[in-house]
């Protein structure tokens, strides 16, 4: 299988950071599987081994979603509480993946991600940084750390021997490429984790590690239904994609791993837009 032998790490693989403020909060029993749970399914049927982060705030429900989302799939899947706003909690979270690896750690997914959604003269800093620090902050710790991670255990690989090659990607969006209305602090963010990714692809190629972003448009997570559930707020905004749709997470999953690939090693410091042509126009 095409990832057999090697360790997918999943920012997000619970669903766990996608919030929402000021259009609701996901119910306590209903299960927030987003993007990232997408692609864990999906490097998981192709022999990947898992490592989940979830946020503190989730550790009661972290089996339940574990169980919804992967079903049958759950056992030897390595789930660890991880604060990636935080540089310590990601260093642990690591240390903890290092200890117990029992596959080569080659993919790191940054799926968590939250945004909030309020006119831009309205934002507070504080609701900025609810935004800026797991959807940039969060995703600069991780690959760092992840970087790190992926090096020590390079060095454990004899000279001539193939070296699983080390994949970095990042769920963006199309707001960081057009200004969407209420939306400023995300965009921002959004934005800076494509100019983050670049120059990862710039300074660890050579190192073995190739970073590249995702970024959808609107996607039919249990999330995304329920933000865009008003028919007319609906309506408007696919009125805007050239395809008349919005997308299906298991679309974003294949994007996401075809950038996974052996194969794909040429391609690094790209975005690619799975967005229906909305940000061509």
């Amino acid at each position: 299988m095409a990832y057999s032998g090697r360790l997918a790490i999943i920012a997000g693989g619970l669903g766990s950071y996608r919030c929402f403020t000021q259009l609701y909060l996901y119910p306590p029993n209903e299960n927030p599987g987003g993007l990232g749970s997408a692609t864990g399914r999906l490097l998981r049927a192709k022999g990947a081994r898992l490592a989940l982060l979830y946020a503190p705030f989730e550790a009661s429900r972290k089996d339940e979603v574990l169980q919804s989302t992967f079903g049958a799939d759950a056992e030897g899947i390595s789930t660890l509480q991880c604060d990636i706003t935080s540089e310590a909690s990601v260093k642990e979270a690591f240390n903890q993946i290092s200890s117990k690896a029992e596959a080569f750690p080659s993919i790191l997914i940054n799926a968590a991600g939250y945004v909030s959604v309020q006119p831009l003269e309205e934002t507070t800093a504080e609701e900025a940084l609810n935004n800026f620090l797991p959807n940039l902050l969060g995703p600069f710790n991780l690959s760092n750390a992840f970087f790190r991670l992926y090096q020590d255990h390079r060095k454990n690989f004899s000279a001539g021997d193939s070296v699983p090659p080390g994949r970095i990607v990042s769920i963006s969006s199309q707001a960081s490429h057009v200004a969407l209305d209420g939306h400023g602090a995300y965009c921002a963010s959004k934005a800076g984790l494509n100019g983050l990714t670049r120059c990862m692809a710039n300074e660890w190629a050579r190192r073995g590690i190739t970073a590249n972003t995702v970024s959808p448009t609107v996607a039919l997570t249990v999330l995304g239904k329920k933000a865009w559930a008003d028919d007319a707020k609906r309506e408007a905004h696919l009125a805007q994609i050239p395809t008349g749709r919005f997308a299906q997470p298991e679309e974003i999953a294949n994007a996401i791993e075809f950038l996974c690939r052996d194969e794909s090693g040429m391609i690094n410091g790209s975005d690619v837009r799975v967005d229906g042509g909305y940000t061509i126009r």
